[in-house]
């Protein structure tokens, strides 16, 4: 287990931000399609509105087949979608492909003029039969119901909009989306560091957030920077016995210390004394082990080095109860079973009076240690990383 400095705390906040055509196709209905050859067929006048299948042939003489039968009248489907290939000469009634918005119109949803050739009847025996225009080429080509958008993905969520409070009743949520990006949260206090970086390093921030627009980042180059706390006297005994959980993310590379080790709180329990109940050492091939410590290193236990740093979101839970000294901890739903304990006098934990958020480190690093903190919980029952 790593032995680190005994620590007393200071206040500042730090800020960082972060901000954050529908192609139409009127399509024609097609030209103005001449029917029949001179010969005098009945002309193959096809589909589209009025899909007329031409006056009535007269065998011989140039019976032209359907005067200039538009093959739909760029019907709309969805946002103007093509009313479609209606072709006057060949009687396609329009494909009248809808909706260019998602969910197509598509195919018309009685659009299916075209197939019924207007007028197969030869007009070479004097024009008797009067060739007939294709069947109606597809009722004015209503290209599916106007095509109704499909749903366009929704309302097209790009991400998390909203923090991950909403609807929950845990004893104490925080998701970071209330209060000013570089100040300290809203319900916060600072916590003093020590140091020469005890004014520095830590306030709300729009550069990274697990949900909703900001988190708490925690920055600096030197030891012993503030942190910013919330009291837990509201939560009356669940404030000395509980389960707690908060995402926490690394800015990469990870910061590796030139020698040594690097210790690394990032959650705090404020009482008698402080109980560091996600805590980190980490060695200088950049692995790191997890820990229950305080200040005055006189207890308690310990991890491998197991786990490294990257550039995800993890999550960290724990469980407290100060009455029977019993700790267990938990990373990413796994629990560390090496570091749990219970009746351990040492541990010192007393009436927890508010909680700890920030990196906080007690040796020197060759550059600044970046951190953001969000969606912190607190309940009588185990809250999970979902």
């Amino acid at each position: 287990m790593y032995r680190s400095p005994v620590s007393s705390f200071s206040s500042f906040a730090f800020a960082c931000t972060l901000s954050l055509a529908v192609a139409c196709g009127s399509s024609s209905g097609g030209s103005s399609g001449t029917g029949g050859q001179a010969t005098g067929s009945g002309g193959h006048g096809s589909g589209g509105v009025t899909g007329s299948g031409g006056a009535p042939a007269t065998g011989g003489t140039t019976a032209t087949g359907g005067t200039t039968s538009t093959g739909g009248t760029t019907a709309t489907g969805g946002t103007h979608g093509s009313g479609g290939s209606g072709s006057g000469g060949s009687g396609s009634g329009g494909a009248a492909s809808g909706g260019m918005t998602g969910g197509s119109g598509g195919a018309g949803a009685t659009a299916t003029g075209g197939s019924s050739s207007g007028g197969a009847a030869s007009g070479g025996t004097g024009g008797t039969t009067s060739g007939t225009g294709g069947a109606s080429g597809g009722t004015s080509g209503s290209a599916g119901a106007k095509g109704s958008g499909g749903a366009g993905g929704a309302t097209g969520s790009g991400g998390a909009t909203t923090g991950a409070c909403a609807g929950k009743s845990y004893k104490l949520c925080e998701d970071f989306e209330t209060g000013t990006a570089g100040a300290v949260p809203t319900g916060w206090t600072t916590l003093a560091g020590f140091g020469s970086g005890s004014m520095q390093g830590v306030g709300l921030s729009t550069m990274a957030a697990h949900s909703g627009t900001q988190s708490v980042q925690s920055s600096s180059s030197m030891t012993g920077q503030a942190r910013v706390q919330k009291s837990l006297s509201a939560l009356g005994a669940t404030a000395s016995k509980h389960w707690g959980r908060i995402f926490y993310k690394v800015a990469s590379p990870a910061v590796k210390p030139a020698s040594g080790v690097l210790h690394i709180t990032l959650v705090g329990l404020q009482g008698t004394v402080e109980d560091r109940v996600v805590d980190t050492v980490e060695d200088m091939n950049g692995k790191h082990q997890w820990l229950f410590n305080i200040p005055d290193d006189s207890c308690c236990t310990s991890s491998t080095y197991d786990w490294s740093f990257d550039s995800d979101w993890h999550c960290a839970e724990w469980y407290v109860d100060a009455s029977s000294q019993s700790y267990r901890f938990f990373t990413d739903g796994t629990e560390v079973t090496s570091i749990g304990f219970t009746n351990k006098s040492g541990a010192k934990m007393s009436a927890f009076t508010s909680v700890a958020v920030g990196a906080i480190f007690y040796q020197s690093v060759p550059s600044a240690v970046t951190m953001w903190f969000d969606d912190l919980a607190i309940d009588d029952n185990q809250i999970g990383c979902k």
